[in-house]
């Protein structure tokens, strides 16, 4: 919720805003998205403030967002338990989600469920992971964040859980991943990637032996690591060039030709993510995510009836799947289908009605609306 919108509906309760705690205030309310701190890493002038407060005797409530609008309509839909999909989220956090990808590998964020290899996550989690490595690059020190999110737990359990698994050495912080490495909050692994333990496990026909890294050899695992590490970093030909070893030295895997394609798909080899999204789902045909990409691919490549083909697949295996949705209303809008574009715009803004995407949709069903009237 836009801070304006929240003032609006304070003032439609016959409750009154003010910027700052006061002795006269009620409630802080904090947001959701991320911790509230500076780029100190210190907690912000108004929970200073309502701190110094309630120090003095003076009752000044802390809530969080979801409480808030609770209290506001206790009958609403609680958005804090929406779950959203990478792509979502990379939207609503302005983060690319080859970066949500690679928080998820590093053990640095925990999807709250994955389905047909759909990662669906809770707001809050991710945007604490994002609030991290913000403040870890303005130059916050780590023992300042650490202190005040644990402060923040006294307000709000579960605030310091992105804390959980962080350590210290030599004045950084790092991740403790559950294989025992170290990786920055960024994702990106303290140690050379010939070391990592294999995160595909052994393939078929593949011993457990086989499957780990050998300095010597690189196994499948060793390129796939590499083509990770390649793309997290932005060298996107390196990255396809690993990508295609790893297919050369062991039997293909849906997770290699889903990274693969969304590579080729960025350097506008769009013919070939094409065939590499496909390969996935011919491996793997409830793989949800690479029928979305699939679908993509084939729309931008102007073949409209097979990417719909595609995106209804992913919708069957996935009906809540709101990117589904938007998908297929915009390949149905560009075939001037506008009615059946509606439906799915419509469908969209039941899934996810308060996204940065909704405003879009919103103007797009007005633009449709005036190509029905007769």
């Amino acid at each position: 919720m836009k801070r304006e919108e929240a003032v609006a509906r304070v003032e439609a309760a016959g409750a009154r805003y003010v910027a700052a705690p006061r002795e006269s205030t009620d409630y802080l309310v904090v947001g959701r998205d991320g911790w509230p701190l500076g780029d100190d890493g210190h907690l912000t002038h108004a929970l200073r403030e309502a701190g110094r407060l309630q120090a003095d005797g003076i009752r000044v409530e802390v809530i969080a967002e979801e409480t808030f609008l609770e209290m506001l309509d206790p009958d609403a839909e609680d958005a804090s338990q929406r779950l959203y999909s990478i792509a979502q989220l990379g939207r609503i956090l302005e983060v690319e989600p080859a970066q949500i990808r690679s928080w998820m590998r590093r053990g640095l964020i925990t999807p709250t469920k994955v389905q047909r290899r759909l990662a669906l996550f809770g707001f809050r989690e991710v945007s604490n992971a994002r609030t991290l490595v913000r403040l870890l690059r303005e130059g916050a020190k780590p023992a300042a964040i650490r202190r005040s999110v644990e402060q923040l737990e006294s307000w709000f359990p579960g605030a310091s859980a992105p804390l959980r698994n962080l350590e210290e050495s030599d004045g950084e912080l790092f991740v403790r991943l559950a294989n025992g490495e170290l990786a920055e909050p960024s994702g990106q692994l303290r140690l050379d990637f010939e070391y990592g333990k294999d995160d595909l496990g052994p393939g078929e026909g593949e011993s457990a032996d086989d499957a780990l890294p050998c300095i010597a050899r690189r196994s499948q695992h060793d390129w796939f690591v590499e083509g990770v590490r390649c793309e997290e970093s932005g060298e996107l030909e390196r990255a396809a060039d690993a990508y295609h070893q790893a297919l050369l030295v062991g039997a293909a895997r849906p997770e290699i030709c889903f990274n693969l394609g969304n590579v080729l798909h960025s350097l506008r080899r769009k013919g070939e993510a094409a065939q590499r999204f496909m390969q996935a789902v011919e491996i793997e045909p409830e793989y949800v995510e690479a029928w979305n990409n699939f679908g993509n691919t084939l729309a931008e490549l102007g073949r409209g009836e097979r990417a719909l083909i595609a995106y209804e697949r992913a919708l069957e295996l996935e009906p809540s799947y709101a990117d589904a949705h938007f998908n297929i209303a915009a390949t149905l809008e560009g075939m001037d289908r506008f009615e059946d574009a509606c439906e799915h715009w419509l469908a969209y803004l039941r899934q996810d009605p308060n996204s940065k995407d909704a405003d879009f949709v919103r103007e797009r069903l007005a633009v449709v609306g005036t190509r029905l009237r007769p």
